[in-house]
């Protein structure tokens, strides 16, 4: 005799898997979505009351999307599709494996799912701090695109609760320096033969050569190490308001450590500028050298698109500090605390520089 339903072991593996997970928590909640009956799992796809037809998956996920307090960690490995394996406690770092409670059964840290899901997610993605030893060129490359492009992302993706890993954090910080170290020189072999071979050779009136020397000596290289150091100690010494927000000095070397992506490209982006400002010679009426009878930019040009350069690179330091501050460490005086870390940082740089300027 032909059986009128199908069984349920006709049903997919994780499909049987959430139907036992839901009635462990609380065998009532699977209900017929027109007449309201208990199913328990009964091994059938149409409701043995009213005979509606029952898609055993949708009716999982539907009853997960609506029980969301209670099934936590159903909505995150089923619905969210975050690995279980991935989801531990951001303190302890114990498995939270078919967990729904709202502590963690190792350290007693109450469960924020969502923190757990956003430590979960930063752990199986693909930023430099998790990654870089296993794929440094892709978790550089990634960190890097978010923190430039979309720093409230790049935040959401890091708890406040999880401890940051101090090493590849610091390699973070010397990678930005060596960029803004070397950004001009290596920008500029590939400027001067656009310049030279391209526009030179093409643009009308008289020819010109230009070179792109190198712009920052050995002192310029102290000095933005020491910048570095003294701005970090300035972050950690508000203690008070690091302690008030559970904010200790490797929180504050994360954010530090992010702080500087669009600064570290500010030498590049200037020999970029100057190579445009050099291709005006051809298109703007600028006044002759009365020596050599060439259009000339004055010197003041040149100072002036500089220092605008580097100003906005420290704003851009300032508004990561602040984002860092606002979204990760939840301070929400972030912008003040990062307005004067960056004065004390720039005051002891230069103070340090005229008082030993003679060992450079």
């Amino acid at each position: 005799m032909q059986e009128s339903a199908s069984p349920i072991s006709d049903e997919s593996a994780a499909t049987r898997s959430l139907i036992e997970q839901i009635v462990a928590v609380d065998p009532e909640l699977l209900r017929c979505s027109k007449c309201d009956y208990i199913i328990h799992g009964d091994g059938h796809d149409h409701c043995p009351e009213c005979g509606v037809e029952i898609d055993m998956n949708d009716l999982c996920v539907h009853v997960i999307e609506t029980n969301r307090p209670r099934l936590q960690y159903l909505w995150y490995t089923q619905v969210a599709k975050l690995p279980p394996e991935a989801l531990c406690c951001v303190k302890c770092g114990y498995s939270l494996i078919g967990q729904m409670s709202n502590r963690c059964p190792e350290c007693g840290l109450t469960i924020d799912w969502e923190d757990v899901a956003h430590f979960a997610a930063s752990r199986i993605g693909d930023l430099f701090e998790y990654r870089w030893a296993a794929a440094p060129l892709k978790s550089i490359a990634t960190t890097f695109w978010l923190g430039a492009t979309s720093p409230f992302r790049l935040w959401r993706t890091y708890s406040r609760y999880d401890t940051p890993n101090v090493k590849p954090l610091v390699i973070l910080i010397l990678i930005q320096w060596l960029i803004f170290a070397r950004g001009w020189q290596t920008t500029a072999l590939a400027i001067d033969p656009f310049m030279n071979d391209v526009i030179a050779a093409n643009a009308p009136g008289p020819k010109m050569q230009f070179t792109y020397n190198p712009r920052f000596e050995n002192a310029d290289l102290i000095d933005y190490a020491m910048w570095s150091v003294f701005t970090f100690l300035a972050l950690s010494l508000f203690v008070q308001s690091n302690r008030e927000y559970k904010a200790n000095w490797r929180h504050v070397l994360r954010v530090f450590a992010h702080s500087t992506f669009l600064a570290s490209f500010s030498t590049g982006a200037w020999c970029i500028l100057e190579a445009a400002l050099d291709s005006s010679l051809y298109y703007w009426p600028w006044p002759k050298n009365p020596r050599s009878g060439v259009p000339s930019i004055g010197f003041d040009y040149y100072s002036g698109l500089g220092n605008a350069v580097l100003g906005l690179a420290l704003v851009s330091v300032w508004a990561m500090l602040w984002i860092g501050y606002k979204k990760y460490l939840r301070i929400p005086h972030g912008w003040a605390i990062a307005a004067v870390a960056i004065f004390v940082g720039h005051l002891a740089t230069q103070c340090i520089h005229i008082i030993t300027a003679w060992e450079y």
